[in-house]
């Protein structure tokens, strides 16, 4: 039977192990000793592995000034979309990288990233991880690039309108909610004693800067935000 570019050959023992079949495989790249499961062809492996290693550029639709990436998951199938400028696609091509949404967990949404393969000076492989957004800004060495709207998938919008350079305590103001730990409902409102505080990050020092009774938590939390858009301005973020 044939999986892509998978032929399997025959059963092989040699990794005995409860309930797994394994199987040796001949991949149409070259490689006549790949060793896979059954499980893993029929969920749809298509190759050793060099698929993955071979992929250029994402697919992507043109909309006039707007281009639209897919991005897919590991057995090709589009599970995701992100955006560019249009005037960035030929730059872009031209790196031929590939282009995943994965998970990053301090934003709880998806940034765009790609890992470069390379050879160091001793001829091993290495990897190098390339965030899609730090690509379009050429953004300096020491700085941070900040996803201005705070919407679901928001992260993926790589056009340059949505995107600007900062340094870290800009970035970090401008943060998609309160943290997880926050018991009050409200970013930067916290229970201190017998009622509840309304503290933020100003000039790199925790202040507190309003106290309020335990059954003021509403007034408490529009005071927290008028207080960021007064100290924060445009990297205020939301609540």
């Amino acid at each position: 039977m044939e999986f892509g570019k998978l032929k399997v050959i025959e059963r092989d023992y040699s990794k005995p192990r409860k309930n797994v079949e394994y199987y040796k495989c001949e991949c149409k790249c070259g490689n006549k000793n790949y060793i896979t499961t059954a499980k893993e062809l029929l969920a749809g492996k298509k190759s050793c592995g060099c698929l993955k290693k071979k992929k250029g550029f994402n697919e992507y639709k043109i909309d006039g000034d707007t281009t639209t990436i897919y991005f897919t998951n590991r057995y090709d199938e589009i599970i995701m979309e992100g955006y560019i400028d249009t005037e960035d696609l030929p730059r872009l091509i031209e790196q031929n990288l590939h282009w995943s949404a994965g998970w990053d967990d301090s934003i709880k949404d998806y940034y765009a990233k790609a890992i470069e393969y390379y050879k160091d000076e001793n001829g091993k492989t290495r990897t190098r991880t390339h965030c899609l957004n730090r690509e379009i800004t050429n953004a300096p060495q020491g700085t941070y690039v900040d996803h201005i709207e705070h919407k679901p998938h928001s992260s993926l919008d790589n056009r340059k309108r949505n995107l600007r350079v900062t340094d870290n305590l800009k970035n970090s103001r401008n943060r998609n909610g309160k943290n997880v730990n926050n018991k009050s409902g409200f970013r930067n409102v916290s229970r201190r004693d017998n009622g509840w505080i309304v503290q933020l990050q100003i000039e790199g020092e925790n202040t507190e800067l309003k106290r309020f009774p335990l059954d003021q938590l509403e007034e408490a939390g529009t005071y927290a935000e008028l207080m960021r858009q007064k100290y924060y301005g445009e990297f205020a973020g939301i609540s």
